[in-house]
C-alpha cells in the first residue's frame, strides 16, 4: 500500500526546479523550469503526449481521495466527482517513468472506445505537464483469483464449477465484444487481469489491462511476442497468430478457476516455455476427480493446439457447459459472479460433487507462481527490457 504522500521531487539546486511527481499538479501554480539545465527531462515531463487534447487541472473536477495502491509509473487513488459525489478510480502516471509512450496512448485509445458491462469504464483523461491522469470506475473486489480463494476459505466454504462457468461466460461477453465489434485482441488475459466490482456475490467481472492490446481483423496475424508466458498461447511463441490466442487465454483462467493451479507451471521458465510449446493438457488426480465431463470437455476445446479448431468467442458462449440449468439460475442475474450457497438461486446447486476447494497445497503453489510473475514485471520495468527480452514473462511494461 502506496503512502499517501508518495511522490518523487528534486530540489531546485539539483534539477533545475523540475517537479517529479504522481501527485496532480496545478499549472497555474507550478514553479518557473529553468530550461537551461536538464534540458532532456524538461523536455520529457513538458512535453504533451496527447497534444494538449484533454484539459490539464484534475481538480477542478474531481475531490481526491486515500491511495489505494502503488504501481511502478505512478499510483491509484480514490477520487470523488465534485458535482456528482460519484466515486471512481484514479490511476496517475508519471510521464518521465513511461518508457513507451506509444503503449500508453495505444491503451487509453482503446480504452476510449471500448463500452461493455463487463470491461473496465475509462471515463475522463486528464494531462498535466508532468503526470497522466486516467479516471476509471471503482471496483473494490480485487482480483479474481484471491476472490476465489477467500471463497474457499469462507464460512461457506466453496467455489463451485458453476461459479466459474458464470465467470468465464462473462469474461468470453466481454472478449467477444472486443473481436467481433472492435476488432481489438486483448493479448495479455489472465486472472490478475480480471477484476471484480465489489465483495459480495452479485459482484461484477471487469476486464482490466489494455496495454497490450491492438486493433487487428481475423485474416490479419500479428507478430509481437507479447503477453505472460503461463496464460500465452503456442502460437504467440511463435510469433504468427490471431485473435484466437486471446480464446486459449481464457482456457488457461478457466483450467485456473476450476483447479487453482495452471495447467502450465514447468518450474522454471525453461520448462514452462516448453509445456506451453507442446500445449499437452493433462486433468492430474485427485484435483480434477469430481469436476465434470462438461467442464473438461470446455477446457480441451479452448486449449486446441490448433487455433484454427479453437473456437471463436461466439462459439466459446454456445458450449453446452455454459448454458446449462445449474449455471444459471432462474432468477439470478448474469451479471451476479457468484451464486450464493445460502441463496433461494442454489437450490439444487451445490453438492459435494460440484464443490471445489483450492487446497492449501495448491493455493501456496499458486501464490508462489503469481509472485514469481510480479517479481519478474518488476525487473522487466527496472531494466526498460523489450517485450522479446524476457523468456519467463514476456508482458511489456504495463501502466499500473
Amino acid at each position: 500500500m502506496a503512502n499517501d504522500t508518495d511522490k518523487e521531487s528534486s530540489d531546485d539546486d539539483d534539477d533545475g526546479g523540475v517537479v517529479s511527481s504522481s501527485e496532480p499538479v496545478d499549472r497555474r501554480s507550478s514553479k518557473p523550469i529553468d530550461r537551461h539545465r536538464d534540458g532532456h527531462k524538461h523536455h520529457i515531463r513538458m512535453a504533451s503526449i496527447f497534444n494538449f487534447v484533454y484539459p490539464n487541472n484534475i481538480v477542478e473536477k474531481y475531490k481526491l481521495g486515500q491511495v489505494l495502491g502503488q504501481g511502478t509509473f505512478g499510483v491509484v487513488r480514490l477520487c470523488e466527482n465534485i458535482e456528482t459525489k460519484e466515486m471512481f478510480a484514479l490511476k496517475t502516471i508519471l510521464k518521465s517513468k513511461v518508457p513507451d509512450v506509444d503503449l500508453l496512448k495505444s491503451e487509453i485509445e482503446i480504452l476510449s472506445e471500448i463500452d461493455h458491462p463487463h470491461i473496465i469504464k475509462l471515463f475522463d483523461v486528464f494531462e498535466d505537464v508532468i503526470n497522466v491522469y486516467l479516471i476509471t470506475e471503482l471496483c473494490t473486489g480485487g482480483e479474481l483469483y484471491d476472490r476465489v480463494v477467500e471463497k474457499t476459505n469462507s464460512p461457506e466454504g466453496h467455489f463451485s464449477e458453476f461459479d466459474a462457468a458464470r465467470i468465464v461466460r462473462n469474461i468470453l461477453l466481454g472478449i467477444r465484444y472486443c473481436h467481433e465489434d472492435k476488432h481489438i485482441v486483448h493479448r495479455d488475459l489472465k486472472p490478475e487481469n480480471v477484476l471484480l466490482t465489489d465483495d459480495t456475490d452479485d459482484a461484477q467481472v471487469k476486464i482490466i489491462d489494455f496495454g497490450l492490446s491492438t486493433h487487428t481483423t481475423s485474416s490479419e496475424l500479428m507478430h509481437d511476442q507479447v503477453g505472460t508466458i503461463y496464460y500465452s498461447a503456442p502460437e504467440v511463441l511463435s510469433g504468427n497468430y490471431n485473435e484466437k490466442a486471446d480464446i486459449w487465454s481464457i482456457g488457461v483462467i478457466t483450467y485456473v478457476l476450476l483447479c487453482g493451479y495452471p495447467p502450465f507451471n514447468g518450474g522454471s521458465e525453461f520448462l514452462t516455455y516448453d509445456l506451453v510449446k507442446a500445449g499437452e493438457v493433462v486433468f492430474p488426480s485427485p484435483s480434477w476427480d469430481h469436476i465434470s465431463e462438461g467442464a473438461i470437455g470446455f477446457v480441451k476445446r479452448l486449449l486446441l493446439l490448433d487455433p484454427e479448431q479453437r473456437p471463436s468467442a461466439s462459439q466459446a458462449l454456445e458450449d453446452p457447459w455454459l448454458k446449462q440449468e445449474k449455471v444459471q439460475p432462474y432468477g439470478l442475474a448474469w451479471t451476479a459472479s457468484f451464486i450464493p450457497k445460502r441463496s433461494r438461486y442454489a437450490l439444487d446447486v451445490e453438492d459435494h460433487h460440484s464443490v471445489k476447494h483450492v487446497d492449501e497445497e495448491k493455493r501456496s503453489m499458486f501464490a508462489s507462481f503469481l509472485e514469481h510473475v510480479k517479481i519478474k514485471k518488476a525487473d522487466a520495468h527496472r531494466s526498460r527490457s523489450s517485450a522479446r527480452s524476457s523468456a519467463s514473462t514476456i508482458s511489456l511494461l504495463q501502466y499500473e
